[in-house]
């Protein structure tokens, strides 16, 4: 069986929660003060965040980093 990485975790949960929230990637980057291609690669699991651009991205989305984390955990 193929388990998904942390980062791709992660990623898919960004993913998720953008698209409860109802905003289109472009949005969220704006929001978040993230070039779209940042927001890409770290919601492909391309790409590492800093702390600093997962707060960003958590507030731009309503929800606590620990949220976003969370999902790193998750089996």
């Amino acid at each position: 069986m193929n388990t998904p990485s942390p980062l791709r975790k992660l990623g898919g949960r960004i993913r998720a929660l953008r698209a409860a929230a109802g905003l289109v990637p472009e949005r969220l980057a704006a929001a978040a003060m993230i070039e779209e291609e940042i927001l890409a690669a770290i919601e492909a699991g391309r790409r590492d965040p800093d702390y600093r651009t997962l707060a960003r991205i958590a507030e731009a989305l309503g929800v606590g980093v620990g949220a976003l984390l969370s999902a790193m955990d998750e089996n």
